[in-house]
């Protein structure tokens, strides 16, 4: 290990130099012109909130002679003069379908070449969204069959796309790699479902005349076209599907196709590059159009290609069509519903709560004996149900409990059969996935499956791999000295020395824990293992197979509790419930075994737990939930034994989910009361515990957030169930929802932005968030000076917070403290602004090593504003 720290030693000092080389370089008195012309109405990531709807957000205003105001410029109706031609002129030229008759007419004979990109330019989907391409597929003959959503088609493709650089570099993926993910299903079927995919594209898609004409205008000028992609079709797939919609004259004019998954690049890397050598031209007789202003604009024109942005609507269309596409899902709930809809409601349970003594209802009663206790009996019958089955055909079966969690379940099956039912093991998922490392495709298949909220988490990951902390740490610093922090980790992790270590200490943590299940399992060849839990993603399941099924020759079954309908879930797993979302913290922390977690194996295979970090609070409800869910399951199994009463599984499975569904998203206040400060200690950060559910914190994070859909289903339900609905409404239909679509309201907020040689002064609309606070985003420049003008707008106001954060909503740095003051007297939180030229601005701060913000986020209250500008108007009144 010591090779290592010395050579990454080595490689921080070079960074080190080459930073400051070219820290020579940093612009930090001039404004770019074009900068927050470019950024301000942009965001890059969907799921951090927009502070600006869309350009139209931005109102002009009249400011000092000192002061440049900026105006966000109106896409012309025609195409600009010709000197705007050059692609070297930072303004992004937009077409409209109009423009498209007389593209080339603007540019004479000086184009050789006429490029097209494909989706949404020259074929368009007769789908709101390329997302819902994936529902119509759910509905083909092959798709319902076996029983493929939506969701499963595009968490594949996510999934897809984070392992395919780790095999070959390439962030490019076909629609095989895709289909490869559906672990459960046979090679043939996965060849059915690409198969079926892209003759549903042929349904959808269709042609955009205005491009036909295009076309055949350019080949009668004997200019030559092609087709540039972003897409995981194959060249021979995407000929298919053009050849499908394309008249027979238009498809011969077209030559060369280039998709980016044949090429292993985007269009955003260096597919143009591979495109403009190939043309054979210069780069500046080649037109390219298409819809995505990044990769078929911004890229293109830095080569010298003439790069023209279409954009097929004004946002005021967009904004229209995507609430349209929101409507489409929810008018299920304005129709006569048909009978698939129309679902009974079972309640096998009310008998038992009629002659069961349940006063004075003690929220242990409510919370174990009228919610829990009904699911756990529900799994008890199932688990069973599935035992005597496998016995049936022979297996010789032998179930084991996973502790902690899986604590309650042993018990409450225990108390359903009326008899000891399999063995507690103590085998936890970050063990099972540390001892799977044996090759570099272990560590790649272990990266490629990191869940996207915790893909940042460079601690997590190599403390998952079982990198000691000072390699872990020396991993990270020069990470972060790249533009691509992640990606740079994960080739660090590579390199054959951490490789080699990595394997090492995994090879050591497999052989005790072959210890430990050969001494406490007592497994035999040919046993059938069922590994009960509550499960999720069923994980551990999943690597004990990778590494340990070939060698223990025996087959491992999961029989969970609740499971992740994911496509990659382990083919032999069954659970009582299904769902696309995990919102039951609570209820696990109700089934766990009240000792430490198993963190390690020592030379005998015995486990060494970890200290107990939950409060002796916490384990004291524990307790009393679980007796109130065994005496439930105790008088039900009397009760029903007694009235010869048998309900069928699915009564029991559909009444289980419900109980589950109304805690987690329905709890009554006496449940609010018992889970407050509930925590958990499965994280692996430095505090290793994390608080489940607390009220302060909630009404506080609720004032961060544009949307309560973000907070988890308990902060939600404290707020109101009209707010728990909306999440879940949400949430279920996918729907394309902002901040200024959930409330009208704004406030305005003049700020100027730039240094000692310029500045431009913007007028924002702050988005509402939650009991009269607004929030608002603006993009961090190093260098660049940001002053609020509070006093144009009020006289009081509460400035809750401003901080950095960067593009993955991590705080960098809270900067409330370090804002100066002109004419304004401060209280707290309380400003008070004397003037209407009053201002705060906010002082440059020394960032820490690996802070790289992207945003300041302001969160204030209006609280008096002045008599000229009401704050919270609506929108349409501007």
């Amino acid at each position: 290990m010591q090779l290592i720290l010395k050579r990454l030693a080595a490689e921080i000092k070079q960074a080190e130099v080459d930073q400051k080389s070219s820290d020579k370089f940093r612009m930090e008195h001039v404004v770019d012109p074009d900068l927050y012309n470019a950024i301000l109405p942009r965001r890059t990531r969907d799921d951090v909130y927009q502070f600006i709807g869309h350009q139209g957000a931005m109102v002009t205003d009249n400011c000092g002679p000192a002061e440049k105001t900026t105006r966000w410029k109106k896409t012309d109706d025609c195409l600009l003069s010709s000197n705007m031609h050059d692609t070297h002129h930072k303004a992004t030229i937009q077409i409209k379908a109009n423009d498209i008759p007389t593209i080339l007419d603007n540019f004479g004979e000086s184009v050789k070449v006429l490029s097209l990109d494909c989706f949404d330019t020259l074929l368009w989907r007769k789908t709101a969204t390329p997302r819902d391409v994936f529902a119509v597929l759910a509905d083909n003959p092959i798709a319902r069959r076996l029983g493929i959503t939506p969701h499963q088609r595009v968490s594949a493709a996510k999934r897809a796309y984070r392992a395919k650089p780790l095999a070959n570099g390439s962030g490019e993926i076909d629609i095989g790699d895709i289909y490869r993910l559906f672990t459960s299903l046979s090679g043939e079927e996965r060849e059915l479902l690409a198969e079926a995919e892209i003759r549903t594209e042929m349904d959808v898609c269709f042609a955009f005349s205005p491009y036909l004409k295009l076309i055949r205008l350019a080949h009668t000028r004997g200019i030559k076209i092609i087709i540039v992609s972003d897409t995981y079709l194959r060249e021979d797939e995407l000929r298919r599907l053009l050849a499908r919609h394309l008249p027979a004259d238009v498809m011969e004019a077209i030559g060369k196709i280039y998709c980016s998954v044949d090429y292993g690049t985007s269009k955003s890397h260096a597919l143009f590059q591979i495109v403009t050598k190939e043309c054979g031209v210069p780069a500046a007789q080649l037109l390219h159009i298409g819809d995505n202003d990044v990769a078929d604009v911004q890229v293109p024109r830095r080569l010298g290609v003439r790069a023209l942005h279409f954009l097929p609507f004004d946002h005021e269309v967009a904004d229209l069509l995507r609430l349209q596409h929101a409507a489409s899902s929810l008018i299920v709930l304005d129709q006569a519903a048909p009978e698939a809809v129309i679902l009974p409601c079972y309640s096998p349970f009310r008998p038992i709560f009629a002659v069961a003594n349940l006063q004075p209802y003690a929220p242990e009663t409510m919370i174990g004996y009228m919610s829990f206790g009904p699911v756990l009996y529900a799994y008890a019958r199932f688990l069973m149900d599935e035992v005597e089955e496998l016995q049936q055909q022979g297996k010789r079966v032998k179930v084991f409990f996973l502790l902690r969690d899986a604590y309650l379940l042993s018990a409450a099956c225990e108390a359903y059969a009326r008899k000891p039912v399999g063995k507690l093991v103590r085998i936890r998922k970050f063990l099972a996935v540390a001892a799977s490392f044996k090759t570099r495709a272990d560590v790649d298949y272990y990266i490629g499956g990191i869940h996207p909220e915790e893909v940042d988490d460079f601690h997590a990951t190599a403390k998952q791999l079982l990198l000691p902390p000072e390699v872990t740490a020396m991993l990270i610093r020069i990470a972060h000295q790249s533009a691509d922090p992640r990606t740079a980790f994960h080739q660090l992790l590579r390199d054959d020395d951490v490789l080699e270590l990595i394997f090492k200490n995994s090879l050591a943590l497999r052989v005790r824990l072959m210890r430990y299940m050969s001494k406490e399992m007592e497994l035999e060849e040919g046993d059938t293992i069922i590994l009960a839990d509550i499960a999720y993603y069923g994980k551990t399941q999943e690597y004990l197979i990778r590494t340990f099924k070939e060698d223990l020759k025996v087959d491992i079954l999961g029989r969970y509790l609740v499971a992740s309908d994911e496509p990659y879930r382990p083919a032999n797993g069954k659970a009582l419930i299904s769902a696309p979302h995990w919102d039951y913290d609570l209820f696990e922390q109700c089934c766990i075994l009240k000792e430490g977690m198993v963190v390690d194996y020592d030379l005998n295979g015995d486990p060494v737990l970890d200290e107990i970090r939950l409060s002796e609070r916490q384990y004291e409800k524990v307790a009393k939930v679980q007796d109130e869910c065994l005496r439930f399951i105790n008088d039900a199994r009397s009760f029903f034994t007694e009235a010869g009463v048998t309900h069928e599984y699915s009564i029991l499975q559909r009444a289980a989910h419900a109980a589950l569904f109304r805690h987690a998203y329905m709890p009554i206040e006496a449940e609010l009361e018992f889970f407050e400060g509930f925590q958990n200690d499965k994280f692996m950060g430095p505090d290793r515990t994390k608080t489940l559910y607390h009220l302060d914190s909630a009404w506080k994070n609720v004032r961060s957030l544009p949307s309560p859909y973000r907070l988890g289903s308990y902060a939600t339900r404290s707020l109101g169930l009209d707010f728990v609905l909306s999440r879940l409404v949400q949430r279920r239909f996918q729907l394309d929802l902002r901040p200024e679509d959930m409330n009208v309201r704004f406030s305005p907020l003049k700020v100027s932005i730039g240094s000692i040689h310029e500045s431009r002064v913007f007028l924002l609309r702050a988005s509402h968030l939650h009991d009269g606070y607004f929030s608002i985003m603006l993009p961090y420049v190093s260098g660049i000076s940001v002053k609020f003008l509070l006093g144009e707008h009020y006289e009081w106001l509460q400035l809750e917070i401003v901080e950095l954060s960067n593009n993955a909503t991590t705080v960098c740095r809270n900067v409330s403290n370090s804002l100066d003051l002109q004419e304004i007297n401060r209280e707290g939180e309380i400003y008070r602004c004397l003037s209407q030229a009053s201002v705060a601005t906010i002082r440059p701060v020394d960032l820490q090593r690996f802070e790289t913000p992207d945003y300041y986020h302001v969160i204030f209250r209006p609280l008096v504003s002045r008599v000229s500008d009401p704050p919270g108007r609506p929108r349409s009144s501007q």
